[in-house]
């Protein structure tokens, strides 16, 4: 049984981790969502247990949350290799694809902007990089990298069809780059979760839109009477 902590910030979280270190707590079945502005003191804790780490590129950038810089940097550095959340999908993309290309060229940026001037070689991520993060990585940081996140015999059939040949990513000239940099949820063909078929040909199945559009406009109402 994992254990997820969010709102993970700053120097009063630093000084936490710390603590659940020293009582033993920390550990491959803890996830820490954010771990914005973490002291190297919190992240050398994180790294030695092997505490997993999920970043909320979008939510950290868009919201401002502590130094509103997503942590990928320091994740790495500390040996670990995050896993990609949405965070608060009423408010954000609810994507994978905008996770990943936020967080590559933020990162990107940084490296940068870290090396101008300097004459170093700037260290940047890679497409390969953020696709890990939001596959194989996600499903370990969840506590499912033996059931799911990657092709793999044994593990859930859990597959997802990209069409590369679209408007907006063709021609195909590197599969990774075109799911990172050159794709979005529609160009989601297929998609099937245990083997069982959840959408197919560019549509979902098994779900009543109309229906659904429906609901979801009357809890919105609901909210907003009661707040009235």
């Amino acid at each position: 049984m994992g254990v997820s902590v969010d709102a993970v910030f700053g120097t009063a979280s630093s000084q936490a981790i710390l603590a659940w270190e020293r009582q033993g707590l920390l550990g491959p079945d803890v996830t820490l969502i954010h771990s914005t502005g973490l002291t190297s003191e919190a992240w050398r804790a994180i790294g030695d247990t092997g505490t997993t780490i999920a970043l909320a590129p979008t939510s950290d950038a868009q919201i401002g949350l502590e130094t509103a810089i997503p942590a990928v940097d320091e994740a790495l550095g500390a040996g670990v290799r995050p896993g990609l959340s949405i965070d608060v999908e009423v408010a954000l993309a609810s994507d994978m694809f905008t996770q990943m290309r936020a967080l590559h060229a933020i990162q990107r940026m940084r490296a940068v902007n870290a090396a101008y001037g300097t004459g170093a070689e700037p260290r940047r991520i890679s497409t390969f990089d953020v696709l890990d993060f939001a596959t194989l990585q996600g499903a370990r940081t969840n506590g499912l990298g033996d059931v799911t996140g990657s092709l793999t015999p044994g593990k859930q059939a859990d597959l997802l069809v990209i069409r590369a040949q679209d408007i907006n990513n063709m021609p195909l000239n590197d599969a990774v780059g075109t799911v990172v940099l050159g794709s979005d949820a529609r160009n989601v063909d297929t998609v099937f979760i245990a083997g069982q078929v959840r959408k197919w040909a560019g549509d979902l199945l098994d779900v009543d839109l109309a229906a659904l559009r429906d609901e979801a406009a009357a809890s919105r109402d609901r909210i907003l009477n009661a707040r009235a």
